[in-house]
């Protein structure tokens, strides 16, 4: 059964790896303010305005989103494991499945925190949009 836990976790973190997206970050439309400002100064606008999501109910919203998905992938990795025994004709060793299941419920749950802390949240995206509308640029998508 341990080998189960070592195999499920393995492929689970193999998944995450996979998935692993860079920081998303604002493309922005030339327009005057962009073109007056340069480039530089608006990767700095841009980084202040995720700074302040982070720092907003933004942040809190994404950090209740990632303990939901921590603990449904919890609970997916502690059914498997009890179905894998049952299948395998061995009796479920509740404690193994327990531990297996807190750690990939852990693992998903900083996964996720990572994910929409860097740009996955459409909450988060449209709160640095809406700041740096509001110190003039354009913002014409992610990237």
């Amino acid at each position: 059964m341990k080998n189960f836990f070592v195999i499920s976790f393995s492929a689970f973190t193999a998944l995450l790896v996979g998935c692993a997206t860079p920081v998303a970050k604002p493309a922005f439309y030339p327009n005057a303010h962009y073109q007056y400002v340069g480039p530089a100064q608006a990767q700095a606008d841009a980084q202040a305005c995720s700074y302040m999501a982070q720092q907003s109910d933004v942040g809190a919203v994404n950090k209740v989103d990632a303990g939901r998905a921590a603990a449904a992938g919890a609970a997916g990795v502690g059914t498997a494991g009890v179905v894998g025994s049952l299948l395998t004709g061995h009796k479920p060793d509740l404690k193994d499945i327990a531990a297996g299941a807190a750690a990939i419920g852990a693992g998903g749950a900083a996964a996720t925190a990572a994910a929409q802390s860097v740009g996955g949240s459409s909450l988060y995206r449209q709160f640095v949009q809406q700041c740096l509308a509001e110190r003039g640029y354009q913002v014409i998508g992610w990237h």
